[in-house]
This record gives C-alpha cells, structure tokens and sequence, in this order.
C-alpha cells in the first residue's frame, strides 16, 4: 500500500471545494428562477387601486322638528287676596259659604253700619249750612260789605263738611265686602257678630280659572323662549291642560344665573288644582332637522362637531352640524341640506376628498315628532 502523499491531499481539497462552488451555484439559480416566476413585477397595475373603496351609506331627509322645554313645579292660582275690613265695626250677615264660587262684584259680608247713617245726615245738613254761608260771604264781597278773610274762613269750613260728608259716605259703603274677582270662598276666618278692626282679614278669596305655573330655564335655553309659546301643563294624574307662556325675565337669578318663566294654563272647568304638583312643557317653533344615531357624530381637526357625507361627486366632505336635542335612540340637528347622503359605516378607513363607491341602505322615519330639549 503506497503512503498517502501532499500532493493527493491538495487535489482532494480543489476537488471538494469546486462541488461546493457547483452546489451554491444551482442554488443561486433556483432561488432566482423561483422569484421570478412568483413575484408580480413593478410595472404590473395593482387592482386593489384601480376600484373605489365602499362605505355604506343612507339618504336622510330633514324632518319637521318641534322641540320642547320641560319644567317642573307647582300650579298656583292667577289670582287670590286677602279681603280687609277698611273699617271698626261687627260682622252683621255673611253671605256666601266657604268653598262657594262667586262672581265679582258679589256681596260677601255685611258689616254692621252702627250709627253711621245718622252721621251722614248730619254731616249732609252741615255741609249745606256751610255751603249757604259761603254764598251769602260771597255776595257780601260783591256789596263791598265782607273781607277776604272771612270768605276764606267759609270756603275752609265747607271743605271740612265736604270731607266728613265723604268720609261717612265712604265708611258706609265699606260696610259691604264684596269679591273683587270672581272665584272660590276659600277662607272665612270670622263668624256672625265677631268684633272687627280695620285691616282684618274677613275672605280669602282664589280665581281658579287660570293657573299659573312658574320654573326655570337654564341662560343656554331661555334665547329660544318668548311670551305667547303654546304650553302644556301634565298633571300627576295624567290630565293635560293648555296655555301659553305670559312672562320671560330678562335678569337671571344670581344664585342659579337661570331664568324666571311664568306661563298661565287654563282651567275653564274650575278643576282645584291650586297648588298641586305638575310638568310644563313649552313647545318651541318648529324647524327642519335631521335625525340619525349619535354613533355618526364626528370631531375635525378643529374640534368641531359634524359628520361624513358623500357629495354630488361621490367624495367624502365633512359637514358641521348643531345639536338640537340628544338622546339614547337619536340626535336631532341643524345646518345641513333638505336631503343628504350619509356616511354610515366605513367612514374611518377613508380620507376626507376621497372618492368611494356607495352601498346605500334604506332609511327609516323617525318619531315622534316632539323632543323635549335638555
């Protein structure tokens, strides 16, 4: 056996090292072969860019949308006073009952005219007298046969008579209590015969036909209200009675900086509802809006409110709206076209300007009509 020699080892060596050369060359080459035959060259059209994006879409037309402020609190009488005795006397005859309803002008209490009367006729004869001594001054003067003094002295002296002539005519007539308006007999503190003094309280007297109700209304909402607004006032127990609303204040309660707002509700049946509980409900003008779910609304880049729409060219536009009512199943707002096109899915994987393909739904009326504004 002949010893292995250098010279054999070299050769071995070239021999290896020109398989290996031969292998990494065929692999080279497959890869490149592979990547052509696979790979979509730089030149070919993408058709991911030649089609439109689709967004969903849904016409909505604007509505007639009537909103409403509601307020809660308490019905009071449009009117009721305390009727006073103007005069020192007794209570001689009454003559309504309590709870009656009367009209004005209707006698309610006779007080006791004591010696008045005699002191009306005298006070009438003292007055003529001086009246008479007054002409014969007067005719004195013209005979240059008076002074100017003394007519003085009678023209005094009648005037004093004139005045206790009226003060007993006045008195006298104070001795009726009648009902300054018509309503309900809703106090009667004295009975037949009970002594009085000027200045007490004989009758509390209430006018029911109209009631008036008074809330407030936030300084955000009272630029929509004005006097003459329908109103609708809904009792505990369901019944319902119209109105209008009588006085909007222009100073704001320094405490809330809210509105003072009367409105006067009608009460033709003389319901007694004085002082109960109930909700008012201002109806504001009617105007067009639109309606659809919250879920639409979007900020810009300038923070505005707004939402996506789809113009006459098919691109996406921004639109800015103003919220006029909110709730969980809508939003009612304002500023946008009669009929728009609305972006309802799809609106966030497309760029405002772009122009899409529009998969439109059917839209759907929405009621009612009436929301209230919060």
């Amino acid at each position: 056996m002949k010893p292995f020699s250098v010279s054999n080892k070299i050769n071995l060596s070239v021999i290896l090292a020109l398989i290996l050369t031969g292998v990494m060359i065929a692999w080279v080459i497959s890869g490149s072969i592979y990547t052509s035959a696979t790979d979509q060259p730089d030149f070919a059209p993408d058709p991911e860019q030649t089609s439109l994006p689709k967004v969903e879409t849904q016409y909505i037309d604007a509505q007639r949308f009537q909103p409403s402020i509601k307020l809660q609190g308490q019905l009071e009488p449009i009117q009721q006073t305390q009727v006073t005795s103007r005069i020192q006397s007794y209570i001689e005859t009454q003559h309504v009952k309590l709870g009656e309803y009367v009209d004005q002008g209707t006698l309610l209490i006779t007080l006791d005219a004591e010696n008045r009367l005699s002191q009306l006729t005298r006070a009438e004869a003292e007055l003529r007298v001086a009246q008479a001594n007054q002409r014969a001054t007067e005719r004195l003067i013209q005979q240059n046969l008076g002074s100017e003094t003394e007519l003085l002295r009678q023209q005094a002296a009648t005037a004093a008579a004139l005045a206790e002539r009226d003060r007993l005519r006045l008195e006298l007539k104070h001795t009726e209590i009648r009902a300054p308006f018509s309503g309900f007999i809703e106090e009667l503190p004295y009975e037949t015969g009970s002594s009085i003094q000027a200045g007490d309280h004989l009758v509390h007297l209430v006018n029911t036909q109209q009631l008036k109700m008074t809330g407030q209304v936030p300084q955000q909402q009272v630029k929509l209200l004005s006097t003459g607004l329908p109103v609708e006032a809904t009792l505990l127990d369901g019944r319902k009675l119209g109105g209008q609303v009588s006085f909007v204040a222009s100073l704001a309660e320094p405490q809330t900086r809210s509105f003072r707002v009367e409105a006067l509700v009608d009460n033709a049946e003389k319901l007694r509802l004085a002082g109960a509980s109930a909700t008012l409900s201002i109806q504001l003008p009617d105007q067009l809006a639109h309606r659809f779910s919250p879920a639409h609304l979007s900020l810009n880049n300038q923070g505005r409110t707004g939402i996506r729409i789809i113009d006459s060219d098919s691109k996406i536009v921004f639109h800015e709206v103003e919220i006029l009512s909110l709730d969980t199943n809508g939003v009612w707002v304002s500023g946008l076209p009669d009929r728009i096109e609305l972006v309802t899915q799809g609106a966030g994987f497309v760029e405002l300007g772009q122009q899409v393909e529009a998969v439109r739904i059917e839209a759907h009326k929405v009621e009612p009509p009436y929301v209230e504004l919060r």
